[in-house]
């Protein structure tokens, strides 16, 4: 399906791992410039070199850590001034601490969820949000998780944050839907990344027999979730629901917040 993002320009917020790097690769496969945007995105300098080379985009890089004032705000004004506009905004960065009951949780941690998981996002809508008006369209996707509306006692402040967000985007779509602008968010459940290869290694090296699937099965128990389609998902299929939100094909649907998580639940 032609999507029709070939010669505009995305910025990925969080773009070096996970969802947002797949988000990456499956914009310039579509044709389109992006700016990425982390903490470190020198550290994938030679893959976006590779995927200028094969497709034929821009990509550019710009430091930022969303949780500090002023960092998200100068890298959007720079890719403004080196793209001239920006066309889709995608928030995937995210913080997660250590899974803990309420009583534990620090007021160090709640300040890292709250400065990481919505002010990082609040300070790109507002660096953004501006100049997608001004042009009179736009379109943005924010990262949520399917525990916002099915929380677990073991990450409280995490599901509620992403609980904040979601609020945000159905805030930001009747604000900003009178200006061209779609807002939607996706909710993803149990993926591959990181802490997915953390238990996965734990659970193999206690067990050196058990299968991929078997182990797989194992975490998801121990998360307390039972996706319907009875896996976990790969960072790949979210970014693909991300991309299509981005393109004109979802041009009447904004204020959405779309479960990606096998079935969790709805």
């Amino acid at each position: 399906m032609e999507l029709g993002l070939a010669g505009e320009t995305c910025v990925v917020l969080g773009g070096t791992r996970g969802v947002g790097l797949e988000t990456v690769r499956l914009l310039a496969e579509e044709g389109a410039n992006i700016a990425v945007m982390s903490r470190s995105p020198e550290i994938l300098q030679p893959e976006f070199d590779a995927l200028i080379v094969r497709h034929g985009v821009q990509i550019a890089t710009y430091a930022a850590d969303a949780s500090m004032p002023g960092e998200v705000e100068r890298a959007v004004g720079a890719a403004i001034g080196y793209f001239g506009e920006i066309h889709g905004f995608v928030v995937t960065n995210h913080w997660m601490g250590q899974a803990r009951g309420f009583a534990s949780i620090s007021d160090y941690e709640w300040s890292q969820y709250f400065e990481n998981s919505l002010m990082g996002a609040v300070r790109a809508m507002r660096s953004v949000l501006p100049h997608m008006a001004g042009n009179r369209s736009g379109s943005v996707v924010l990262t949520t998780a399917y525990s916002a509306r099915a929380p677990k006692p073991a990450i409280p402040a995490y599901a509620a944050f992403k609980a904040a967000l979601e609020n945000l985007v159905k805030s930001l779509a009747k604000t900003y839907g009178p200006s061209g602008i779609r807002i939607n968010a996706v909710a993803p459940g149990a993926l591959r990344t990181g802490r997915y290869d953390e238990r996965l290694a734990g659970l193999r090296a206690a067990e050196p027999d058990i299968s991929v699937s078997e182990a797989e099965g194992r975490m998801l128990e121990q998360m307390g979730m039972e996706p319907a389609l009875g896996r976990i998902g790969d960072p790949a299929e979210v970014a693909a629901l991300i991309v299509f939100l981005l393109s004109r094909r979802a041009a009447y649907t904004t204020g959405l917040i779309a479960n990606v998580d096998g079935g969790t639940d709805f």
